[in-house]
């Protein structure tokens, strides 16, 4: 009734239109209410109904997706709410749609989601969609990360091949605004999520949009900081995920893009190689293998930056052996220097003989060994033998022969392996996550046979890489004699059975490889000959490379145990320090419990007065003794068999080694 009360107005206000109406819709102003229409009008949403004329031609896309906005619309201008019923019903239209409308749909939700989390009323008008709660907003991004990708293949008629460009389908220009609003608001989700498993999800998806990504330049340099971003600074699972994306996108880049991601990646690089310790080491690791894997993607491109920054290495080596300052020696003796040379050595290591990065391993050896040379002094052991490490990888890697037993024998010969050590280390030590060990760490014995044991182990494997050649008894000579040296001159028998071993080791392989050449007639100018026999000799085998395989086992298992900060599960059953009790010293019954240990050592159990004066000088006899084992930390004090009131005693501790 008011609505025909208005249209009769219409005499009066706009008489023209009025007339119009009469011309041409008749039945709009002469139309009868009825108690039928009244109740289509209490139904709700199902009164609105649209049928449509039987001689309606097929429409467009852009036709479709208007019949849809106007559908899921509640009222004239304003947005309508996304309910889970709505979402069930895209999820079952986006598999069998052959249109853009619902992919229209889902993006433009998308963006209203992230529009509703922002709360700006400037840029929330005119939405065609509502999003209220986290529910919802979780809904949407689900929806689009499991359906949307497969949707889009479906509509392009994209095939399954990974390098498919998808701008160059008939269809993408229907779907290309949509499409880049889209990749937009990925980007800015991906930018404000912090969950790890959220990121590794929206990365996965992320890898899946690339080929949609490289079809806007723009969108490709935010995508490649954020990624950078994550593949640096992240968790483990991120890193990976990151990693596969900047991979995928430096294959299907220019050389000009890809200039610029060699550059960024390296500075990424050393910016989060400045400090190294066991929670850090496996990110950095993963750093450094991942871009060596994208340098080798173009060894030219990758020679200039190479060859730039291998000599801006040698630059600050000249400053600091010309200068001799304490901030020149510094610029060398730092994660960052010993994490790009570690870079550059694994780089030329993995590349092909017939790469132009072969022709960078001269420099970067020398560069290494005069960064050894520097400070050759007992505190910079760590950093020596990170650099030996280095040059046996590239030794092995090249298949070049390069020095290094040199470096490990003058610390066999210089430093005193006999000298007795001043403090007892609780926990081993460990080298690795060191450059420089400071003067309370050379005084514990743990610091002595960790460098002992460095040592052994460099050894064998510099002598397992090189257990094939035919060279080998003759190159292992001055080693051998070596050791036969410092065997006569030390008198730690843990150190002497090590040494021993790997003598033995040494002089069984040396037999071997001379038992196995005698047979044959060897031309030294027929280098074919000899690399052909050598292989032969690899495969089969020799004893030193057998024996390492085994004990590299057991000490890579040993090593984890040294870096991981758990006591639990490093094992190291360190002991436990007790508060004793207040004791009444004249009532002697109630013996303290090392009383029991030794009363159990000296098969003797007493409670009178006697067997007490027994108890103290047994406890005094045998400390005595300890106090004069050469092996003995003379600073230890040594607790008496009654203790005073208020002091710390260490129960449960053995000292097994002394031999």
């Amino acid at each position: 009734m008011e609505h025909q009360k208005s249209l009769m107005k219409l005499k009066d206000t706009d008489p023209e239109f009025y007339k119009f109406l009469e011309q041409n819709d008749r039945n709009l102003l002469n139309f009868e209410l009825s108690d039928e229409n009244e109740e289509d009008d209490e139904d709700g949403e199902n009164s609105y109904r649209h049928v449509p004329n039987a001689n309606l031609d097929i429409a467009s896309d852009e036709s479709d997706f208007e019949a849809e906005d106007a559908t899921t619309t509640q009222a004239v201008g304003q947005p309508r709410k996304v309910t889970w019923q709505l979402l069930k019903t895209w999820q079952t239209n986006i598999k069998t749609d052959r249109t853009s409308a619902t992919i229209k749909c889902l993006t433009e939700a998308l963006h209203a989601a992230l529009l509703s989390i922002t709360r700006d009323p400037e840029t929330s008008v005119n939405l065609p969609y509502k999003v209220e709660g986290s529910a919802i907003f979780n809904g949407i991004v689900q929806l689009c990360v499991m359906e949307l990708p497969f949707a889009l293949k479906q509509f392009l008629n994209l095939t399954e091949d990974a390098r498919f460009e998808p701008h160059r389908a008939k269809k993408f220009v229907k779907v290309k605004n949509a499409l880049k609003y889209y990749l937009r608001d990925l980007i800015s989700i991906l930018e404000n999520v912090t969950s790890s498993d959220i990121l590794t999800i929206l990365l996965k998806h992320v890898h899946q949009m690339l080929p949609y990504f490289q079809s806007f330049s723009i969108l490709i340099k935010h995508l490649l900081k954020i990624l950078l971003k994550f593949w640096s600074t992240n968790e483990e699972s991120v890193r990976v995920v990151s990693f596969l994306s900047i991979l995928r996108l430096a294959t299907t880049q220019k050389n000009m893009q890809l200039e610029t991601l060699y550059k960024t990646m390296y500075v990424k690089y050393v910016e989060n190689a400045k400090f190294v310790s066991p929670s850090t080491l496996p990110g950095i690791n993963f750093t450094r293998r991942s871009l060596a894997e994208i340098y080798l993607l173009n060894t030219d491109l990758s020679y200039k930056h190479a060859f730039l920054y291998i000599r801006q290495l040698a630059i600050h080596l000249r400053n600091a052996t010309t200068l001799k300052r304490k901030e020149s020696f510094q610029t060398l003796y730092n994660w960052q220097f010993i994490n790009s040379l570690q870079l550059w050595a694994e780089l030329i290591s993995m590349s092909k003989p017939q790469s132009g990065l072969r022709d960078l391993l001269y420099p970067v050896v020398q560069i290494i060994i005069g960064t050894m040379k520097a400070i050759p002094t007992a505190q910079y052991y760590p950093l020596r033998f990170h650099c030996i490490s280095m040059l046996i990888k590239l030794s092995k890697g090249t298949g070049t022969f390069i020095p290094v037993l040199p470096f490990l024998l003058e610390i066999l010969n210089s430093h005193d392996f006999n000298k007795r050590h001043k403090q007892v280390s609780m926990k081993p030590v460990s080298l690795t996550c060191i450059l420089r060990s400071s003067k309370s760490q050379m005084q514990e014995n743990g610091y002595t046979d960790i460098v002992m044991e460095t040592i052994c182990e460099l050894i064998l494997q510099n002598a397992a890489k090189d257990s094939h050649s035919i060279a080998f008894p003759d190159i292992y000579v001055p080693c051998i004699a070596q050791l036969k040296k410092f065997l006569s001159i030390c008198r730690v028998a843990n150190y002497c059975r090590k040494i021993k071993q790997l003598l033995e080791k040494l002089q069984e392989n040396a037999t071997h490889i001379e038992k196995s050449r005698s047979r044959i007639v060897v031309n030294l100018s027929d280098t074919a000959q000899i690399q052909n026999w050598e292989n032969n000799i690899k495969a089969a085998g020799t004893p030193l490379t057998q024996f390492y395989e085994s004990w590299i086992k057991v000490h890579e298992s040993l090593k984890l145990k040294t870096l991981t900060q758990n006591d639990e599960i490093a094992e190291y059953n360190l002991p436990t320090l007790k508060r004793s009790k207040k004791q009444k010293i004249s009532i002697p019954q109630e013996q303290d419990e090392s009383e029991e240990d030794i009363l159990s050592n000296h098969n003797h159990h007493s409670t009178n007065g006697d067997s007490a004066k027994k108890i103290k000088t047994i406890a005094t006899t045998k400390s005595k003794k300890l106090m004069g084992h050469p092996r003995f930390n003379k600073n230890v004090a040594v607790h008496t068999v009654f203790p005073s009131e208020d002091t710390d005693i260490v129960r449960n501790m053995t000292i097994s080694d002394w031999d």
